[in-house]
């Protein structure tokens, strides 16, 4: 007797083809939009702007302190982030190859740390809402009761112009 399984397999398998090859072509996706990043600290803090030069300031380590006297403690992004990589381009002016090498030479001439850098997002919100002074950029989606959004040049993340949405 003569089997038919390997025959049978081949047919199977040209069907398929040739109901893979009949299917309309998927179009590429769009990018995906990502929402802007809000720029958050804890609402015991009574600021609710901004400017660019003292964001950029505080993240790159240089001593800086709120209105009310607190000392900032900067909260990075994960590495490699979504969040890290648009907020180092836009504030710190640093390509996501060049941070290391920013940070070295800062260690070096003794010019300040880096941020405390956050496994998640979430965390970092979260350190934000219960640590005095703690200053933080996340994902607008994820802005919790306990943070205040702060402006950035007179500019909230749902205004046109804003520094941290997407291009």
């Amino acid at each position: 007797m003569k089997s038919f399984a390997p025959r049978a397999a081949s047919l199977c398998a040209i069907a398929l083809f040739a109901l893979a090859a009949a299917m309309p072509t998927a179009k590429p996706a769009r990018a995906q939009k990502h929402p802007p990043l809000a720029v958050v600290v804890g609402v015991a803090m009574k600021m609710t702007d901004i400017s660019l030069a003292t964001l950029r300031a505080i993240f790159r380590g240089e001593h800086t302190t709120a209105p009310d006297g607190k000392r900032f403690v900067p909260v990075n992004a994960p590495l490699n982030s979504y969040e890290r990589e648009l907020f180092d381009r836009k504030v710190l002016g640093l390509a996501p190859g060049d941070v290391a090498q920013f940070w070295i030479n800062r260690r070096i001439r003794d010019e300040g740390l880096p941020p405390r850098t956050l496994p998640t997002a979430e965390l970092g919100v979260r350190v934000v809402a219960s640590y005095p002074g703690a200053i933080a950029y996340v994902s607008s989606s994820i802005v919790v009761p306990g943070v205040r959004v702060l402006k950035i040049d007179g500019k909230l993340p749902t205004e046109p112009g804003y520094l941290l949405a997407e291009p």
